[in-house]
């Protein structure tokens, strides 16, 4: 199937796909905010350019796209170009990977949360991540 778009309008539709202050981040921080946690810094300069940073407690929270970084809930296999998608996505699924392992292995803790878990419910999340600052040296942060 061909696009229905030129070369011109496609890249003006990429290039508007934001990669901060995207609406599952802001509805997080709105419900971090209520919870009362405070203090983390925005795209820190850590490997992966977590989404959020607790830089006291050394905890990176990142928030995955379904399609981007395939949701085992609703990811959908693209119908065109999909040796093209698949191999960019399972890049992204890969890189992820590595990125948490390069966090831990340099003492941090890592968060993820799926795009969906966050538009769902915004205060579970929060609720997670304020317990795991409540806690010292947390094994089961991966």
């Amino acid at each position: 199937m061909t696009d229905v778009l030129t070369e011109e309008q496609r890249r003006f539709n990429m290039s508007r796909i934001k990669a901060r202050d995207t609406g599952p981040e802001l509805r997080l921080r709105k419900a971090l905010f209520k919870t009362g946690v405070r203090g983390y810094r925005l795209h820190y300069k850590l490997t992966g350019k977590p989404d959020l940073v607790f830089i006291g407690k050394r905890l990176a929270v990142f928030i995955d796209g379904c399609f981007w970084h395939k949701c085992p809930v609703h990811f959908i296999r693209p119908e065109t170009r999909t040796e093209f998608w698949m191999n960019k996505i399972e890049g992204n699924v890969a890189r992820d990977r590595r990125i948490n392992a390069k966090l831990k292995e340099a003492g941090w803790c890592v968060l993820r949360f799926w795009e969906h878990e966050i538009r769902e419910d915004p205060e579970k999340a929060a609720r997670k991540i304020a317990e795991h600052l409540g806690q010292e040296n947390d094994p089961s942060c991966f």
